[in-house]
């Protein structure tokens, strides 16, 4: 065929373009006569189609050929000016895109590849067996950044690849139709060669015999009718075979690339014709391609059988007029991480787990099973994720639903079952670990111990529990290996490592130490001409703290070899890392370096101010800054400030807090112990259980409770703020919180209804109780405070001594009655205290008082922050 020959017609374009004639073109490049008569018969019927067009566009792009040669080749073989134009211009996107290498593998001269052949990079498989080296590398969580769609690319491929080639053998079921040709080969008495085209009333015009009737004949029909009817003619024999193939027109719709109508090759597939509209786009199916004839679907074709199977059966043979329609895509699912085909795949139906990871080529050795986690949209309003356990019973019936994503892991290298061996062994290396396996088994299997190993001594590092932390477990290697006693034999667990040691490992070696301000600071060997920089590179370097300028060496001097004394020296730093011969001193054994810290450093400071404030936030600060600067920092107050409620926590006195806390919480669990141990007197027995169940009472209620660490503090205006006494200097984490103005007063203890109380001017402390429902039977009505919303204690007593409030760190015990006539601010808290017991000998009402103290301070200032930011 003349179209099998056409790379040698591109070796010698410009020589075919001077002559003029496809008969010279035929004798310059030894084709025969027939096939110059097929090109001829073609050229003049106008059967060159889109496909021969396409085929020619390769051979000339990998030629090189310019757009004047394209133009006299297409001009000789009888190109119309449309057709010289597609040729054109699908030669030079051909060359842009670099497609251009040889696509038909054929070596016709002059072919010239425009690249070379980049090796390809390491696939997932190698990439998996090469890590295997390194066990302790950390993997990546499965990502979905080159997650592409499966299977388009293929109907993307360059068209030469699928168009279907006209010097293929026909088969016998092949049905012939109007612009078929036949070659009819006489010979005996005759020798002759007709190359007969059928023509559109699907007849064959035989010399001598007149029309056959063919069109709709199979191959085989038609050849066993003209050689029945040529075998008429006395001493002649007939051959039959298969000549210009025709072409058909079909439509190619819906979501393609480059939707319409194209002629192809009668031989063409629907295969053939999704690539020759350019592939199937990213919005069409694969799954349910309708092929219609007559306007009737006769097929639905699911592409994955042949993409996943390799079953072509549902790729049928193309009619003249047929439509290939390609609908939307349908569901879709993502697979990601070790499986060995990710991508995103087109569901059908209902599908399960099992079937979309066999889709993805299964998981691979190196995938962890026992969680692959599915992540749904849930209801179209949220994002949720599954777990699913593979080797569970019934995981792979897991229903799967479009958008999902399937994330397969990796089995991470903490979960092999190995052991390793290292050190003074003859096969260092790693191990398969069995459960029962001990020290002498692993030394067994690799080769036994090296020459001149140390045998007192070994180690085993073994990393213990979720935290990762490593221990140590020393034990003496020749007790292990004599087998004496199992328990002189340690057993090994998954994941230990062993650590064998040479005696020259243990022999005594000369050493210096450095301590203070360096990242590793212990002992390290003495090498030969070791100085004070070498060390402390050694040690990791300095901290960000470290004092460089100076630091001391502590040297052990042997006076006259029986008296030894200890020198302090100086050394500067400074000197020792900038010289160009530096390194400072020579160090001598046991020498001791002391790196100290370098004067006033710190990290930077912070504090917070929250609530009614501009900017509330974090706010960097200095050594000596005072409150009022940190205040117009953050732009000051707001108009609905509450200033007398102003919460100033600080970290310093809430630790001295907590401490003094813990200690009464102890001296009372000393003193339940003692007095449930105490012998009872006559009378005191109820007395004893009262004081006993307080007691317990009051633990149980406040075990949970931390000190507040507040400081009372009276805050103004800014202006007045800096003068007065208020304006503390800050320190680092200090905290200040400023709400709004409260609402209410907090009646809290021993009252019939502990609550809330709306604030009103005109209360007074015995009006607010009122309200609260008054004392209960158990309340310490002598002993009632106030905790003022700035963190003031007002008791009776305060009140009659001084006038005015005072804080009391602890509760005193008090009497009067001035404290009820005291009218209370907003976020005020009214506390009534249980009646204390008290046995004889028994002091434990102070501790008492100060737990109870700190939980009510608590109280107070979670309702005033809590309820008003």
């Amino acid at each position: 065929m003349l179209l099998g020959c056409v790379s040698l017609l591109f070796s010698t374009s410009l020589a075919l373009a001077q002559s003029g004639s496809l008969q010279d073109m035929a004798q310059q490049l030894g084709i025969s006569s027939d096939q110059a008569q097929q090109l001829e018969q073609s050229a003049a019927q106008g059967t060159i189609g889109s496909q021969d067009i396409q085929r020619l566009c390769a051979g000339m792009a990998a030629r090189r050929m310019g757009d004047a040669e394209v133009a006299s080749v297409g001009s000789a073989m009888g190109l119309s000016g449309m057709q010289l134009e597609q040729l054109k211009n699908c030669v030079t996107q051909a060359e842009s895109q670099g497609q251009v290498q040889n696509p038909m593998g054929l070596n016709y001269p002059g072919a010239v590849p425009l690249a070379q052949a980049t090796p390809a990079g390491p696939s997932q498989i190698e990439t998996r067996f090469r890590e295997l080296q390194t066990p302790y590398k950390l993997y990546a969580q499965p990502t979905t950044k080159k997650i592409k769609q499966f299977g388009y690319d293929i109907f993307n491929s360059p068209v030469s690849t699928f168009a279907p080639v006209s010097d293929v053998p026909v088969g016998n079921d092949y049905v012939l139709g109007p612009g078929d040709g036949l070659d009819v080969i006489l010979w005996g008495r005759v020798n002759r060669t007709y190359h007969l085209s059928v023509h559109r009333d699907g007849t064959v015009l035989m010399p001598q015999l007149g029309p056959i009737q063919v069109a709709g004949l199979t191959f085989d029909q038609a050849k066993k009718l003209i050689e029945g009817r040529a075998s008429q003619i006395t001493g002649v024999k007939v051959d039959v075979t298969m000549g210009q193939l025709r072409t058909i027109q079909v439509f190619v719709i819906g979501k393609v690339n480059h939707p319409g109508l194209y002629t192809v090759s009668a031989l063409s597939h629907v295969s053939n014709a999704l690539v020759a509209a350019g592939g199937i786009s990213k919005m069409g199916s694969l799954r349910r391609i309708e092929v219609r004839r007559d306007n009737q679907v006769i097929s639905r074709i699911d592409l994955y059988d042949m993409l996943l199977h390799g079953d072509t059966s549902g790729d049928i043979r193309l009619q003249s007029r047929d439509v290939i329609f390609v609908p939307v895509i349908g569901p879709v699912v993502g697979v990601v991480g070790d499986v060995r085909s990710p991508a995103i795949y087109e569901l059908k139906g209902r599908e399960d787990l099992q079937r979309v990871l066999q889709m993805a080529g299964g998981v691979t050795a190196f995938g962890y099973a026992e969680r692959v986690q599915v992540e749904r949209i849930e209801n179209h309003q949220q994002r949720i994720a599954l777990d699913v356990n593979l080797t569970a019973p019934g995981s792979s019936a897991f229903p799967i639903y479009d958008g999902d994503l399937i994330k397969v892991f990796t089995v991470l290298p903490s979960q092999r079952d190995v052991v390793a061996v290292k050190g003074s062994i003859n096969q260092p290396g790693t191990y398969e670990w069995h459960p029962g396996m001990r020290v002498s088994d692993l030394v067994r299997e690799a080769q036994g111990v090296s020459y001149h190993t140390f045998p007192g001594y070994a180690l085993i590092k073994r990393i213990d529990g979720d935290e990762g932390k490593t221990d140590l477990i020393r034990f003496n290697l020749h007790a292990a290996l004599s087998r004496r006693s199992r328990q002189d034999d340690p057993v090994l667990q998954r994941g230990d490592t062993l650590v064998l040691y040479s005696e020259s490992d243990v022999q005594q070696a000369p050493v210096v130490a450095v301590y203070g301000q360096v990242r590793r600071p212990g002992r390290y060997p003495l090498t030969p001409g070791m100085k004070v920089r070498d060390l402390i590179y050694e040690a990791g370097g300095f901290k960000k703290g470290a004092a460089k300028d100076s630091a001391e060496l502590m040297r052990t001097v042997m006076t006259n070899g029986a008296v030894a004394r200890y020198v302090r020296m100086d050394i500067d730093l400074a000197s020792a890392f900038n010289s160009p011969q530096g390194g400072g001193m020579a160090l001598e054994p046991n020498d001791q370096l002391f790196i100290q810290e370098a004067s006033n450093w710190h990290k930077p400071w912070s504090v917070v101010i929250k609530g009614q404030v501009e900017r509330p936030g974090p706010y960097p600060i200095f050594a000596g800054e005072r409150l009022a600067t940190a205040l117009r920092a953050c732009g000051g107050f707001r108009p609905d400030a509450y200033l007398p409620a102003a919460v100033f926590i600080r970290q310093s006195v809430k630790k001295v807090q907590q401490k003094e806390l813990d200690e009464a919480r102890s001296r009372l669990q000393e003193e339940m112990a003692r007095l449930s141990m105490m012998p009872t007197q006559p009378g005191q027995t109820r007395q004893s259980a009262q004081a006993l169940a307080f007691m317990s009472s009051v633990l149980a209620q406040t075990s949970a409770q931390q000190a507040v660490g507040r400081i009372v503090i009276h805050l103004q205006p800014l202006n007045e703020l800096e003068k007065s006494a208020d304006n503390i200097v800050l320190q680092d984490k200090d905290k200040l919180i400023i709400p709004t103005r409260p609402a209410s007063v907090q009646v809290l203890g021993q009252v019939y209804n502990p609550n809330a109380i709306v604030y009103r001017p005109e209360y007074t402390v015995e009006q607010y109780l009122q309200s609260a429902g008054g004392p209960t039977e158990g309340a310490d009505t002598d002993r009632i405070y106030v905790v003022r919303a700035d963190g003031a204690i007002l008791t009776e007593e305060g009140l009659r001594n001084s006038g005015k409030n005072r804080i009391f760190p602890l509760l005193a015990s008090v009497s009067g009655g001035h404290l009820m006539d005291t009218r209370l601010e907003p976020g005020d808290t009214i506390y009534v205290p249980e009646k204390l017991v008290y046995i004889s000998g028994l002091q434990y009402a102070t501790d008492v008082s100060q737990v109870v103290a700190n939980s009510v301070m608590g109280l107070g200032m979670l309702a005033i922050v809590g309820a008003n930011l």
